[in-house]
């Protein structure tokens, strides 16, 4: 019985571990992809402007756009990862009762032989 809880507690610490290395690495990639177009929204912005006319309400319309789509990407990627997050510990409560059964049918077993 010991053998097998200790296989159980191995195979659920991989899980977990494997749960908490693809949460953190979703959080980096979508905080590294914000700050890129964080960037490159700026290097556009900064660009030679229009003095007036057309040219300039296009470019301040332009600037709105990517403004309001940046706001939207950082709300998403917050979001995101509080989904995540709720996702890996629902997972891991999921892993500690499945622990938890195969100990006690282990146990309920043993008795019985």
């Amino acid at each position: 019985m010991d053998k097998m809880i200790e296989f159980v507690d191995t195979m659920m610490k991989s899980q977990k571990e494997f749960m908490e290395n693809w949460v953190n690495s979703q959080r980096q990639f979508m905080q590294s992809w914000t700050d890129a177009a964080k960037i490159m929204q700026g290097s556009l912005l900064t660009m030679g402007e229009p003095q007036e006319g057309t040219s300039k309400e296009m470019v301040n319309l332009y600037r709105s756009a990517l403004t309001t789509m940046m706001d939207s990407s950082k709300v998403l990627t917050d979001e995101a990862g509080k989904m995540q997050d709720t996702w890996k510990k629902s997972v891991e409560k999921q892993l500690d009762m499945s622990r938890d059964m195969a100990k006690n049918f282990s146990e309920f077993f043993q008795k019985a032989a």
